[in-house]
C-alpha cells in the first residue's frame, strides 16, 4: 500500500510539471505610450533565451512561450518591460519613451555601444531626422543637428556638398575635415552616392575617446554612416514618391532701378572730370550731359534705354530728363532663372527569416536648379544580406552603386561665366535683347530674336555698342551653348565574417571597397564669348579613385556578476589609388564638346598616386555594477605620406564616466530620471597634409622642356623629418534628465592641435626659398549643449522643444620663427596669422568714415615714434598709407539648431531652426555693388546715401570714377553674420491601420515639407552661410524647396 501512495504521488508531481511547463501561443499588440500608435520592429524576447520575434507594422505579435516563462518587450528609446506568462493568451503591452535614450545603441569605432555605458563624446541622428531634409548629400542633414558640428552649404548647386567641421578648426595649411566612415569601413566614394533613404543612422564622432581608434585619420573627428539592414520576418516593400519645386531661397541684393543709376552715374563720371581731370563744375557737367564719347550715355556704350536723345537723358544738374521714358528694362536674374522641378523615388525591399535578412533598394533623383542648365540626375542601388549560419558563425555582405550627371557652370568667383556674379553686376540699363527705336525687341533676319552680345564682332553685335560691363558676352547666348558638368559611377561593397568561440570572443574579418569613376567635360563655344577668339575650347578629364581596407578584430565580452570587461585587438590595411587623365583642344569647325580630329591640341597630363596606411589599434573597458565606467585606447599607424623614419606613431585615449543615478543617495529622488558624469582625453592624428610626397626630394620639368633645351629643377627637398600633424582632446560632459520630461547634456572640450604645417623660409644656397615643417601649435575651447523638453505630453498630443548650441574659441598657440628670431605673421587676404589670434581673425585697414568737406574716404593711420611704437592715430585720405589692425572674427560666439516637433494622434509637424549669433562677414559682393562710379556696374541702393554737398553726415564716399579709395578692402565691409534660418517644415499623416487592412497596406503616409524657407540676416541678399572663412562669393544661392510626398508599405 505504501509503494501505490509512493507512485501516485511520483505521478501526481509529474502531471503538475506537464501542466506547469505547456506551451502556451501568446498574442497581443505593443503601442507607444505617447501618442498609442504601433509601435514597429519591438522585439518580443523570451527572457534567457535566444527565443524571439519582432512586431509587424501593425505592432503585432506571436509568440509561443512555456508557462512561468518571461517575456521581454523592448524598442530602442523606450524602456523595456517585462511580463510573467502564467496562462494569459493575449498580452498587450504599452512601452514609455526613455528619459534620455540611454539603452540605445550607437554605432562607434569598429564596435557599438549602449549609450549608458559609453565614456566618449558623441552624437547620433537617426533616420526620421535625416529624411526630412531634401538634399542630395547627406552632410547637409547634419546642419544645426548635432551640437559641437558646424554644415556651410557652400554652394546650392543641385548635386553640391555641404562642408563640415567638427569642434573648430584643427588645422592651418592640412585638412580639417572628418572622416567618413560606410558600415564600419573608411569612405572614398561620393558622399552623394549614399541615398538618405537608405541611411540607418549617423554617429558624430567627436573627442578623443570617440575617434583616437581612427588614429592618424581621425585627428577631425569621425562621421559615421550605418545604412539600413532587414528584420526578421515577412518581406516588405517600402515606396517613396516626393515631388517638388525649387526657386532661389535668398533675395538679391538691393540695386538701384535704371534712373537712379544714370543720375549716379552721371555723378561720378562728373566727378572724376572735376577732381582728376581738372574741369570746372560747369564744364564738367556740360561733358557728363552731352552726346559723343565723353558724354555719360557715351561713357556707358551708346545705351540709352529712354525715348529722348543720348545728350538729353541727364540735365546739367544731374536729374533724370523729366520728360525720358523708359521703353525697356530686361531683368537678367528673372531671364536666367527658372522654376526647378525635384523628383525623388525610392523603394525598398526587406525581410528575412530566422537566421537570414536582407535589404534591398532602389532610388532616383531629378533635379533641376532654379538657374537654366543646372541639372543632378542619379540613380542608387543597394542590395545588403546577413545571415547566421549557426550560432558561432554570421555573415554579412553588402553592394551599393550609383551614375550620376551634374551639369551647370562656373557658379564661384568674378568670371562673367558665372550667373551669379554677371546678373548681380550688370546695370540695369543694359538689354538681354537688341532694341529697336521703339524699344521692341529687334529681329534677326530668319525671324528670331537678336541677342546683344555687348560688343565683339559676332552675328549678335550691336553696331555703335559696346558694353563696358563684361564686353563681347551674353550668359542667355553662352550658357546654353557652353557645358560645364561631369557623369560619375560609384561601387562600394562591404563584407564581413563574425566568429563566435569559448562563449564570450568573437572574431570579425571584413573588407571593403569604393570605386569611383569621374568624368568632367568643360566645353566653350566657338561662336560666342570668351573661347570665340580660338575657336572653342574643350577640356576631358578623367579621374579614377579606388580605395580599399581590409580589418581584423577579435572582442572578448566578459560578465562576472557586477563586473563587465571588453577587450578587442585589431588590425587594418588601407590602400588608396588614384589616377588622373586630362587634355585639352581648340579650333573646333563643328559643334561638339569631343576632342575631335581636326582641332588643335593646347594642352594634355596624367598622374597617378598610391597611399598606404597600415594600423595596429586596441580597446579596453571595464564597468562596475552598471554604475562606474573606464575605457582606454591606442592605435599605432605608419602612412606612406612620411618617411621611413617618421612613419609611425601611437595614438591614444583614455576615458571614464560615472552614473550617479544609480547610487543610493539618488536612486530615491523621483525627479532625477538620469545623472551621468563623463570624461575624457587622448590624441590623434592628421596625415591629411595635401601631398603623398612631402618628404621626398622632387624635381620638376614643367616648362623646362621646349624641344631645343632640356632640363629639370630642384622644386622640393628631402624633408625626412617631416611627420603628421597631432591633435590632444578633453572633453568632460555631464548628461541629465529631469521630470520625465526635461533632458540634455553639457561638454566642455579643448583641443589642442600640434607638429601644424608651415612653410618655413630657407637661406638662398639652399635653391629653394622654403620648405615645410612640423612647426606651428593651435588651440579650440569650448562648450556645447543639447537640451530637449517635453513641453505637453498626453496620450493624444505632444509637443517637444530641441535646441543645441556650441560656442568655441580658435587661438594660434604656436607661429614659425622668421629670418629675425621672432614668430612669423602670414598675411593671407583678409585675415593674418599670427600667435595669440585665431585663423579666421580679419586684418583689415580701419575705415574712419567720410571727410565731410570733400567726401574722401577717410582711413585711420599709426603714428609711429622711433622704436616703433605708436604714439597716436590719425586718419588719412590715402589707402596705401592707412594702417592695418584685427577687426574681430568670422567666428560666430553661439550657432545651432532648434527643433520644435508636434503630434496629434496620427498627425505630426516639425519645425527647424538653425542660428549663428556673433561673427562677422566680409561682405565683398557688397563692396563691388558700393563702386563710386565704375562704368557698366550695377549699383547697391546704399549709393543713394552717397557723399553729397547737401548730404555731408554720411559713412559712403563721394562718387568718382576710378575712385579706388572708396572701395578699398577695409573693416567697412565687415558686418555682423547672425541669422536666423528657417531650414525646414514637414507636415504629415498617417492614415489608421484599421482603414488600410482592407486593402492589405501596412502603412501610408502623406506629407508636406519645405527646405530653405525663410533667411533672417543683417543685409538683403547676404548668405551667412556661405563659408569658414567669413569672406562672401558669388556663389549659387541656396535653394528653396516645397515638396509634396507619399510614403506607402506593403
Amino acid at each position: 500500500m505504501k509503494k501505490v501512495r509512493l507512485l501516485l504521488a511520483a505521478f501526481l508531481l509529474l502531471a503538475g510539471n506537464v501542466l506547469l511547463a505547456q506551451t502556451i501561443r501568446v498574442t497581443g499588440t505593443v503601442t507607444d505610450a505617447t501618442d498609442g500608435a504601433p509601435v514597429i520592429g519591438a522585439a518580443v524576447k523570451i527572457l534567457g533565451t535566444n527565443t524571439g520575434t519582432v512586431t509587424d507594422f501593425d505592432g503585432k505579435y506571436a509568440i509561443s512561450v512555456n508557462s512561468g516563462q518571461t517575456l521581454e518587450y523592448s524598442y530602442i528609446g523606450m524602456k523595456p518591460q517585462t511580463i510573467r506568462i502564467q496562462n494569459q493568451t493575449v498580452v498587450n503591452v504599452i512601452l514609455e519613451q526613455d528619459a534620455l535614450l540611454l539603452d540605445d545603441v550607437m554605432v562607434v569605432a569598429y564596435t557599438t555601444v549602449k549609450r549608458s555605458s559609453y565614456t566618449g563624446s558623441a552624437a547620433v541622428v537617426k533616420k526620421d531626422q535625416i529624411e526630412k531634409i531634401q538634399s542630395t548629400n547627406v552632410t547637409k542633414s547634419l546642419q544645426g543637428a548635432v551640437a559641437g558640428v558646424q554644415v556651410l552649404g557652400g554652394s546650392g548647386q543641385p548635386g553640391a556638398s555641404a562642408a563640415i567641421r567638427i569642434r573648430g578648426i584643427g588645422s592651418i595649411n592640412a585638412s580639417s575635415a572628418p572622416l567618413y566612415v560606410v558600415d564600419g569601413a573608411a569612405f572614398d566614394g561620393d558622399i552623394n552616392s549614399i541615398p538618405t533613404d537608405d541611411i540607418e543612422s549617423i554617429s558624430v564622432l567627436k573627442d578623443a575617446a570617440a575617434a583616437a581608434l581612427y588614429g592618424a585619420r581621425g585627428a577631425n573627428g569621425v562621421i559615421m554612416i550605418t545604412t539600413k539592414r532587414g528584420n526578421v520576418g515577412k518581406a516588405t516593400v517600402t515606396a517613396k514618391v516626393l515631388i517638388g519645386t525649387s526657386s532661389r531661397a535668398i533675395k538679391e541684393y538691393e540695386r538701384v532701378d535704371p534712373n537712379q543709376y544714370y543720375e549716379l552715374m552721371w555723378e561720378g563720371w562728373r566727378n572724376a572730370r572735376m577732381i582728376a581731370g581738372g574741369m570746372t563744375e560747369a564744364a564738367a557737367n556740360a561733358m557728363a550731359s552731352g552726346a559723343g564719347a565723353n558724354g555719360i550715355v557715351g561713357r556707358l556704350g551708346y545705351y540709352n534705354p529712354y525715348n529722348v536723345g543720348d545728350a538729353e537723358v541727364v540735365g546739367l544738374d544731374g536729374k533724370l530728363n523729366p520728360n525720358a521714358k523708359l521703353l525697356y528694362q530686361d531683368n537678367w536674374i528673372e531671364a536666367l532663372s527658372q522654376p526647378g522641378l525635384r523628383q525623388d523615388y525610392n523603394v525598398a525591399v526587406s525581410g528575412g527569416v530566422e537566421g537570414t535578412t536582407f535589404y534591398s533598394s532602389f532610388g532616383y533623383i531629378n533635379e533641376k536648379g532654379h538657374v537654366k542648365w543646372s541639372n543632378y540626375d542619379r540613380f542608387t542601388g543597394r542590395v545588403g544580406v546577413t545571415s547566421k549560419i549557426n550560432k558561432w558563425f554570421k555573415t554579412d555582405a553588402s553592394i551599393s552603386g550609383s551614375t550620376s550627371q551634374q551639369a551647370g557652370f562656373l557658379a564661384e568667383g568674378t568670371y562673367t561665366t558665372n550667373p551669379f556674379y554677371y546678373g548681380r553686376m550688370m546695370g540695369p540699363i543694359y538689354p538681354i535683347y537688341q532694341r529697336e527705336a521703339d524699344g521692341s525687341i529687334k529681329l534677326m533676319s530668319d525671324g528670331t530674336p537678336a541677342y546683344d552680345m555687348g560688343g565683339g564682332s559676332s552675328i549678335y553685335k550691336w553696331p555703335g555698342k559696346t558694353r563696358p560691363y563684361a564686353p563681347n558676352s551674353n550668359l542667355m547666348v553662352t550658357l546654353p551653348l557652353d557645358y560645364r558638368g561631369n557623369e560619375r559611377a560609384n561601387l562600394s561593397a562591404r563584407a564581413g565574417a563574425d566568429i563566435t568561440f569559448l562563449k564570450d570572443f568573437n572574431f570579425r574579418v571584413s573588407g571593403s571597397t569604393d570605386l569611383q569613376n569621374i568624368y568632367y567635360t568643360t566645353y566653350q563655344n566657338n561662336k560666342f564669348g570668351d573661347a570665340e577668339g580660338v575657336s572653342g575650347r574643350s577640356t576631358k578629364e578623367y579621374f579614377k579613385t579606388r580605395s580599399y581596407t581590409f580589418n581584423q578584430v577579435l572582442t572578448y565580452n566578459k560578465t562576472i556578476n557586477d563586473h563587465a570587461i571588453m577587450v578587442m585587438l585589431g588590425h587594418e590595411n588601407y590602400q588608396y589609388n588614384t589616377r588622373d587623365l586630362w587634355a585639352t583642344r581648340t579650333n573646333y569647325k563643328i559643334d561638339s564638346n569631343e576632342l575631335i580630329a581636326g582641332s588643335v591640341a593646347e594642352g594634355s597630363a596624367s598622374s597617378s598616386d598610391i597611399y598606404r596606411l597600415e594600423g595596429y589599434f586596441g580597446q579596453a573597458s571595464y564597468s562596475y555594477a552598471n554604475k562606474y565606467f573606464l575605457s582606454g585606447s591606442y592605435r599605432y599607424d605608419g602612412s606612406s605620406r612620411f618617411s621611413p623614419e617618421s612613419r609611425w606613431g601611437g595614438f591614444w585615449s583614455i576615458g571614464g564616466s560615472w552614473r550617479a543615478k544609480q547610487e543610493p543617495f539618488l536612486s530615491s529622488v523621483n525627479w532625477i530620471d538620469d545623472l551621468r558624469v563623463r570624461a575624457s582625453y587622448g590624441q590623434q592624428g592628421n596625415d591629411n597634409i595635401g601631398s603623398y610626397y612631402g618628404y621626398q626630394s622632387l624635381f620638376s620639368i614643367d616648362d623646362r622642356n621646349n624641344g631645343l633645351l632640356n632640363g629639370s629643377f630642384y622644386s622640393q627637398l628631402a624633408n625626412p623629418d617631416l611627420k603628421w600633424e597631432k591633435n590632444a582632446n578633453m572633453n568632460i560632459g555631464v548628461d541629465f534628465a529631469f521630470l520625465e520630461r526635461i533632458r540634455g547634456q553639457v561638454e566642455f572640450f579643448t583641443r589642442y592641435s600640434d607638429n601644424l604645417l608651415f612653410t618655413v623660409p630657407l637661406p638662398q644656397s639652399a635653391g629653394i626659398s622654403s620648405k615645410w615643417q612640423n612647426i606651428g601649435s593651435m588651440k579650440n575651447v569650448g562648450i556645447e549643449f543639447q537640451l530637449a523638453a517635453d513641453i505637453v505630453k498626453s496620450r493624444d498630443f505632444k509637443w517637444t522643444i530641441d535646441l543645441n548650441g556650441t560656442h568655441y574659441k580658435n587661438t594660434i598657440t604656436k607661429m614659425p620663427t622668421g629670418t629675425d628670431g621672432k614668430p612669423q605673421e602670414i598675411i593671407s587676404g583678409t585675415k593674418k596669422l599670427s600667435e595669440g589670434h585665431s585663423i579666421y581673425d580679419y586684418w583689415l585697414r580701419g575705415y574712419a568714415g567720410v571727410d565731410a568737406t570733400d567726401g574722401s574716404a577717410l582711413y585711420y593711420r599709426d603714428i609711429l615714434d622711433a622704436n616703433g611704437n605708436v604714439t597716436e592715430k590719425t586718419t588719412t585720405k590715402d589707402q596705401n598709407a592707412a594702417s592695418y589692425y584685427y577687426s574681430g572674427s568670422a567666428i560666430p560666439d553661439l550657432y545651432g539648431g532648434v527643433t520644435n516637433t508636434f503630434t496629434y494622434k496620427g498627425i505630426d509637424l516639425s519645425v527647424f531652426f538653425t542660428y549663428q549669433l556673433g561673427g562677422l562677414m566680409y561682405d565683398s559682393n557688397y563692396a563691388a555693388l558700393m563702386h563710386p562710379g565704375t562704368f557698366g556696374s550695377h549699383m547697391h541702393i546704399d549709393m543713394l546715401n552717397r557723399w553729397t554737398k547737401t548730404n555731408t553726415t554720411t559713412n559712403v564716399p563721394r562718387l568718382q570714377n576710378a575712385y579706388t579709395a572708396a572701395t578699398a578692402a577695409s573693416d567697412r565691409w565687415l558686418i555682423d553674420a547672425s541669422y536666423l534660418s528657417l531650414r525646414n517644415i514637414t507636415l504629415g499623416y498617417n492614415i489608421p491601420s484599421r482603414l488600410l487592412n482592407k486593402i492589405s497596406l501596412k502603412s501610408v503616409r502623406i506629407f508636406a515639407t519645405g527646405d530653405n524657407l525663410v533667411l533672417f540676416s543683417k543685409r538683403i541678399g547676404m548668405d551667412p552661410q556661405q563659408s569658414f572663412t567669413g569672406v562672401a562669393d558669388h556663389t549659387y544661392i541656396p535653394q528653396r524647396i516645397v515638396s509634396l510626398g507619399l510614403n506607402i508599405t506593403f
